[in-house]
């Protein structure tokens, strides 16, 4: 009752989901009053005039753009380090405790999870899981197997993209 039951691919996917729909709906408030946002960036003086209004441009609609592809698990470990390198300015620009009342800035928990994702890949349930064909599947037996002789079946890629495929018997 107390054990873990679930897959790491289904945590990724509810960090991927919450985290880039948030990343996704930031950007697109941003990008809706672009002037505003400018303003906002120049206001915080971390960046000098010309960066502030470069940063302030373009940040929006990488927010956007990074966001769906973080969704969809696309690019995973680009689309990861580029928020979270984003995130790091938040927190670098607005500092830990952006305002009293507040714990801390919760810029610190999405780059949290972009670095999670960075490391940890998207997960199974991602385009980068379907597209990955490199990745090899081989089912050992387990307890609750017959006591019979498996055979496991592989295609092992070699760098000439040449296929081999091996049967080897296992036995229990």
């Amino acid at each position: 009752m107390f054990k873990a039951h679930g897959r790491p691919s289904i945590g990724l996917l509810l960090i991927r989901l919450v985290v880039g729909t948030y990343t996704l709906s930031l950007g697109i408030m941003q990008a809706s009053n672009i002037e505003d946002y400018i303003n906002k960036v120049k206001a915080l003086n971390f960046f000098s005039e010309n960066t502030a209004f470069i940063f302030g441009f373009i940040t929006p609609f990488i927010l956007i753009i990074f966001g769906a592809l973080y969704i969809m698990g696309f690019f995973t470990p680009v689309t990861s380090f580029t928020l979270a390198i984003i995130s790091f300015l938040k927190i670098a620009s607005r500092g830990f405790f952006p305002t009293e009342g507040i714990p801390f800035n919760k810029d610190l928990l999405f780059f949290v999870c972009f670095v999670t994702t960075l490391f940890a890949g998207a997960g199974l349930i991602s385009f980068d899981a379907l597209l990955d064909k490199r990745k090899k599947k081989i089912y050992l037996p387990t307890d609750t197997d017959n006591k019979e002789n498996k055979v496991i079946t592989a295609e092992v890629i070699t760098e000439s993209n040449d296929i081999v495929k091996t049967e080897e018997p296992v036995n229990p």
